[in-house]
């Protein structure tokens, strides 16, 4: 069925598309052997007409032109929806589609780092990251019902918050051009307002969608104004909203005032938690670690996480000097003290696997096996007092730590831990979060300076940010376009920078999803921006569906095959 809000559109063009293998963004592969359109009630029946590539290819549907219930004759080439319909291999002569203005919205939100304007007809990915499109698929299936047209979705865990209003408003946005001829002002008015900055007009509904989707920071209140006063999907937004990311909050899994967070090679998602726990969630939100979380290793005050290349889980106990190590299933493998383990808080994971944590006045190293790395721990350049917090590892193996002290200076040593260097450029203070890009340039959070620092990899200041609404920055990411995603811990709000430092969040930084003492960051292989929540009570992680380009997971394989902030 293919609706414009309430009512059948008749004589679109419907076509099922494999999604590509060759590239992020190129064309998809058009499944459909014979011309089908929709019938005067907005019906079609695909049943025969197509072929699946593979069981587990990933196909989605597209409704393009017809008539959405106007006078005899009038097809609206500006109308484009479509529905992610998931494994080509799900599909029945029994299965039921439903597309409309909420499918569109919803399946070009979570798929949108593997898309390109084209109205459909250009989704895919790389050869390497079938996981990241699979798992992209699948968060379509939280935000709406592609068998009924509506939300949430049928696989929304329980307990979780979806902004049911702002995706009824993005499909209500649609509304008025779908329902329209296509050639008077009302999509017009859609391609204007839905226009980046600097890029070109949409010609259809779901680029303009796409464009939304991708500049979420950009024309709220134009956007908003858009919703007619008879909007077919309710509720609605009361109001423009700070930003347009869509954003989910996840509960359960015994999260509690929840610290470091990491991703692994499934996507799924781990979280240290103050009740000595660790908690393990799936792409999709859903709880995999048990309602108290996984324990085990004499847990005390779990802080940084890593994942190493074999898919163990570290986490430092920052209360008990010691290093645990869970397997990926959450089982306590062993806990692991001495090398000068003093109060550690980050952690940091090589490609050869050796485990780094930054303690108060030193970075201590151990293997994988748990043996401590001769030499371990390691002192700073000339001594003098650090308080180490955050460490990120470059491609070369060199292992970068930041201060959280006044000074807020940079500290380099090679993997087997001689001292390089010591670093204090531009107006470092409190430095937290430290991540490295594709370019080798560390980025460092300045949590009092309320700014953002980028080092090339000689440790010189290319540059000092304080734009997006950086406030209090803590947690950093690097995604996989280069995009420097950052935690404002008092502000309760996510800033996002381009590689060259300039803002593309609002000043008010990236609002919504229950967002509440924003404490760490992580990026995962489908472009969604995962951040946990430390406010006492919280419980909670959020997850801001397809925000970003998609990276390597878990970082330490892209550490070891140099591909640091560059899409898998």
């Amino acid at each position: 069925m293919v609706h414009g809000g309430q009512q059948g559109v008749s004589g679109a063009t419907i076509q099922l598309y494999a999604a590509g293998a060759t590239g992020y963004g190129l064309a998809a592969t058009a499944l459909l052997t014979t011309t089908v359109t929709s019938n005067a009630a907005g019906s079609f029946n695909i049943t025969g007409d197509y072929t699946c590539p593979t069981a587990s290819t990933q196909v989605f549907i597209v409704a393009t032109g017809g008539n959405p219930g106007l006078s005899a004759g009038t097809n609206n080439t500006a109308l484009a929806m479509m529905a992610a319909l998931g494994p080509c291999g799900n599909l029945t002569s029994s299965t039921f589609i439903f597309i409309d203005e909420l499918t569109t919205a919803a399946s070009v939100y979570a798929l949108a780092p593997f898309m390109s304007a084209g109205g459909g007809t250009k989704l895919g990915t790389s050869s390497t990251n079938a996981q990241g499109l699979a798992n992209a698929f699948a968060t379509v299936n939280n935000l709406v019902n592609v068998n009924k047209g509506w939300g949430p979705g049928p696989k929304l865990p329980a307990g979780a918050t979806l902004p049911s209003s702002e995706l009824n408003t993005l499909a209500d946005i649609l509304a008025p051009c779908v329902n329209s001829n296509g050639v008077t002002g009302e999509c017009s008015t859609l391609f204007t307002d839905s226009k980046p900055s600097g890029g070109s007009l949409a010609t259809n509904t779901i680029d303009a969608m796409l464009d939304i989707a991708q500049h979420p920071a950009q024309n709220q209140s134009a956007l908003f104004g858009l919703v007619t006063g008879t909007a077919p999907f309710q509720p609605t937004l009361a109001a423009a909203p700070n930003d347009w990311t869509v954003d989910i909050k996840y509960t359960g899994g015994g999260l509690d005032a929840s610290k470091a967070i990491a991703i692994d090679s499934s996507g799924n998602v781990w979280v240290t938690n103050l009740n000595n726990s660790l908690s393990e969630f799936s792409s999709t939100g859903t709880a995999i670690s048990p309602a108290a979380g996984y324990t085990g290793n004499g847990l005390n005050v779990p802080w940084g996480i890593g994942i190493d290349p074999s898919g163990n889980v570290w986490a430092v106990d920052s209360n008990s000097n010691a290093l645990s190590k869970f397997s990926s299933t959450g089982t306590a493998i062993a806990s692991y003290t001495g090398g000068g383990l003093t109060t550690p808080y980050g952690i940091g994971i090589g490609g050869t696997g050796v485990v780094w944590a930054a303690n108060i006045s030193t970075v201590s190293a151990f293997l994988n096996t748990g043996t401590v790395q001769t030499g371990s721990p390691y002192a700073p350049t000339g001594g003098g007092t650090q308080d180490y917090y955050c460490i990120a590892i470059d491609g070369s193996g060199n292992v970068w730590a930041s201060n959280k002290l006044a000074t807020g200076n940079v500290e380099k040593w090679s993997s087997t831990g001689a001292v390089i260097a010591n670093y204090n450029a531009g107006p470092q203070a409190n430095s937290w979060g430290i991540a490295i890009d594709s370019s080798a340039h560390v980025w460092v959070a300045n949590n009092s300076a309320k700014s953002v620092t980028e080092l090339n990899n000689n440790g010189t200041l290319v540059g000092t940010y304080t734009v997006g609404g950086l406030n209090t920055p803590q947690g950093l990411a690097v995604d996989g376009l280069g995009n420097v995603w950052v935690i404002n811990n008092s502000a309760n709000s996510v800033t996002e920078l381009n590689n060259s430092g300039a803002a593309l969040s609002p000043t008010t930084g990236f609002l919504g999803g229950g967002l509440s003492g924003t404490f760490d960051v992580a990026v995962d292989g489908s472009g969604n921006v995962w951040v946990s929540n430390n406010t006492t009570g919280s419980n909670s992680i959020t997850e801001i569906v397809g925000a970003a380009a998609p990276v390597v997971t878990p970082i330490s394989v892209a550490v070891k095959n140099n591909t640091l902030g560059t899409r898998p």
